[in-house]
């Protein structure tokens, strides 16, 4: 298994069954948060791949169970993530104050994370020209930190969604539905995706401020209602599943695959945004609040991930030059390990350098 690093009417608020709803805290969120960064380090560190190609080995050379997996689950992390974002910050009325400090802290945080990147891995633009410097830039540049610009445009989208009535928002859905549906056929022809990485079009994700304002109406509902939850999610699976079948008939070809097993587009796929939208519901109907080691890594979980880029390779090349002594047969559980190893000391990381900031030491 080989270790690949790899991405008007008068403007009408958004109605709450009550003030309360804003107050209870989704306790399901904080799992996600730590799923979410779980699940996105294992794929960069190609865990599910060499799964899938170790169970090729066995069923044959077509898609299996792990493909799927990596396609339908892991693929789910980062529109679920959008989308969690969106909800909680269309909890409270998006007013322009708030909407601006969010933006503020965001460009703070591109600034440093895509400016380290960058210095780190001295990229630069793939293209000439602007429009290359703009592909650049949404890429964060050109890696995993593409999320924090999807969650730029997000936000200017989500304070639209929660000024617009109702009808409004609906009409914004279907667009930005429509812009994924275009988004999916631009890289059908002649399998453009295939021959650039797109994961991170900002077109993937901008339905999601839209579904979120339309869903946080009913949030407090379905925090309690388990019956109508499960209707929703419900509906979502069979969209999910009947988007799925319709990409997989578009998958490519055996004789065509990449190393990287990329069978269909990772992203611009109806499929994963219906998918994150059950997963986002069952997280909503968690009512257990997290224990104290959990809460750590969940409250931890974006410093792991905007620091394992820098040292993920490190950390599997470590644990598999320990293991490889003893064991050397135990080569995915290398991977598995120095993941575990990473995760907990990014995280006791990002734990140590939040409090250096707050007491100004750095």
């Amino acid at each position: 298994m080989s270790l690949v690093l790899q991405p008007e009417t008068k403007p009408v608020a958004i109605q709450r069954p009550s003030p309360e709803a804003d107050s209870p805290r989704i306790w399901g969120f904080d799992y996600l948060r730590v799923f979410f960064m779980v699940s996105v380090i294992v794929g960069h560190a190609n865990l599910i791949k060499g799964w899938a190609e170790d169970r090729a080995a066995v069923v044959g050379q077509g898609p299996n169970v792990w493909d799927y997996f990596y396609f339908h689950l892991q693929s789910c992390a980062v529109p679920a993530f959008v989308l969690v974002s969106m909800i909680l910050f269309l909890l409270k009325t998006p007013t322009w104050e708030r909407t601006w400090a969010r933006l503020t802290n965001l460009g703070y945080l591109y600034g440093f994370w895509v400016g380290a990147w960058v210095l780190y891995t001295k990229s630069k633009p793939e293209h000439p020209g602007v429009l290359g410097v703009i592909e650049f830039l949404l890429r964060g540049g050109n890696w995993v930190f593409y999320f924090i610009a999807v969650l730029i445009i997000c936000t200017w989208l989500g304070w639209v969604a929660g000024r617009l009535s109702r009808r409004g928002q609906w009409v914004g859905l279907l667009l930005s539905a429509a812009v994924l549906a275009g988004t999916y056929q631009w890289l059908l022809l002649d399998n453009r995706w295939t021959h650039s990485h797109y994961y991170w079009l900002p077109t993937c994700f901008t339905m999601m401020p839209f579904v979120a304002a339309l869903m946080v109406p009913h949030v407090e509902m379905l925090r309690h209602s388990r019956a109508a939850r499960w209707k929703w999610i419900g509906a979502f699976l069979v969209l999910a599943i009947l988007a799925a079948v319709w990409e997989w008939s578009h998958a490519l070809p055996l004789d065509s695959l990449d190393e990287e097993r990329r069978w269909i587009p990772k992203h611009a796929r109806f499929s994963i945004q219906f998918g994150a939208m059950v997963i986002v519901l069952l997280a909503i109907g968690v009512k257990a609040k997290p224990g104290r080691v959990f809460s750590f890594f969940s409250r931890n979980a974006l410093g792991t991930y905007c620091l394992h880029p820098f040292v993920l390779g490190g950390f599997v090349k470590a644990t598999a030059a320990v293991l490889g002594k003893y064991a050397p047969q135990w080569q995915g559980a290398s991977v598995v390990l120095g993941c575990a190893v990473l995760i907990v000391c990014c995280s006791f990381a990002t734990e140590f350098l939040r409090r250096a900031f707050r007491h100004r030491l750095v």
